[in-house]
């Protein structure tokens, strides 16, 4: 039986990725993160994959990696999710008011978690589906199966955008489900007051240099169209990167004919990347897959108006019309449809501007403290579920 009060009630946290990944490190992990250093009443555990980096926990929390870190990621995906199931039974075992909170990923699934999903707390951003048999070939069919059970016995899931819930009660009618918008770290300083007087237009994008999910392509695509039709566009690329996101990089723009007007940062610090933000005019996010997109709230926060595709989390992170503008995430026609609706913007300055002061508004409503207090919350229900 739970006790009457949650202070000191273990909770474990399961996620391959963190923060210091530097496979991933993506948004997702930022919000475990954050979400996980506010829990301060619990007592907290994080179960992470091993890689070749640091490892630094969540203050206030307990963290173990799991897995082989030096034979690459695909390794220590597939490591992780098979050493976390051996250990999460005897974990249980020997602490049985323990409730979970697990970041389910099908890349790196943990199939001993399913026969704790009565006390799991799933988070759940967005829902790959048959993307996992075109990327992970002869191990699709089973990250699918992963994934399929989760959406059908998952009795509790935190998500992040109006689209994954619908999807998941249309098979999972009594799921119980929150919806839990993932906040941000504003900078101390305000964003400028006024960006009329250039000469060039400055479109950046923010975020993990991953050309599919990211869909750089696209945005090289898009931006050759206008650099074509108009000299004084810029693009700025920045984020994370690795070798192999590297070396596709170096392929892409080899030749692309307005690489001169393109600007590289790799691993910019935060003060980087906001200065990069309030140097530009537009901010894009070319995405295929997006469960929310704390880049894009970042860049809103600045006064940016969003160019983005309609994934799931974009059309909750993004006011479409308001603070933005939503193009269709179509392959056949992703490209296009960014470069035009970055040329309207680029030929309307009082519409930018518009957008933009709307843009702060809107970006002032996502914050971690709400973010943590609706988790606590949520969390502690399921504790009392155990009762």
């Amino acid at each position: 039986m739970a006790p009457e009060s949650k202070a000191g009630t273990p909770l474990l946290h399961l996620s391959w990725d963190s923060p210091d990944n530097p496979w991933c490190g993506g948004g997702g992990a930022l919000r475990d993160w954050r979400i996980l250093e506010g829990l301060s009443a619990w007592h907290r555990t994080v179960w992470t994959g091993r890689h070749p980096s640091g490892c630094i926990a969540p203050q206030g929390t307990v963290r173990l990696d799991f897995g082989l870190g030096i034979l690459g990621e695909f390794v220590s995906r597939r490591t992780w999710g098979f050493l976390a199931s051996r250990r999460i039974a005897k974990e249980i075992a020997a602490k049985p008011q323990t409730v979970l909170s697990h970041s389910v990923s099908p890349w790196a699934p943990v199939p001993g978690s399913l026969t704790y999903l009565d006390r799991t707390l799933v988070v759940l951003h967005h829902i790959a589906g048959e993307e996992l048999l075109h990327r992970l070939g002869p191990l699709g069919p089973a990250a699918l199966r992963y994934e399929n059970r989760v959406v059908r016995e998952g009795r509790f899931f935190s998500l992040s955008n109006r689209a994954t819930a619908a999807r998941i009660r249309a098979i999972n009618p009594a799921a119980r489900i929150e919806l839990i918008p993932i906040g941000f770290d504003p900078p101390d300083f305000a964003p400028p007051a006024d960006r009329s007087d250039k000469s060039t237009i400055t479109v950046a994008f923010l975020g993990r240099m991953d050309h599919r999910m990211k869909g750089l392509d696209r945005l090289f695509e898009a931006f050759g169209m206008l650099a074509s039709r108009n000299e004084a566009f810029r693009l700025v690329v920045a984020g994370r990167s690795d070798r192999s996101m590297d070396a596709w990089m170096s392929a892409a723009l080899s030749s692309h004919p307005a690489r001169s007007k393109i600007t590289i940062v790799r691993n910019p610090s935060n003060q980087e990347k906001y200065r990069i933000l309030d140097q530009a005019d537009i901010f894009c996010v070319p995405s295929r897959f997006e469960g929310w997109c704390i880049a894009a709230v970042e860049a809103q926060s600045r006064g940016l108006p969003v160019v983005a595709t309609r994934t799931d989390g974009l059309q909750d992170s993004v006011s479409d019309g308001q603070t933005g503008i939503l193009v269709d995430n179509d392959d056949s026609c992703a490209a296009q449809a960014l470069a035009e609706a970055i040329e309207r913007l680029a030929a309307d300055p009082e519409r930018r501007s518009r957008m933009g002061r709307a843009a702060i508004e809107w970006a002032g409503r996502f914050s971690w403290q709400a973010a943590t207090s609706a988790t606590d919350a949520f969390l502690d229900e399921i504790r009392q579920t155990r009762r």
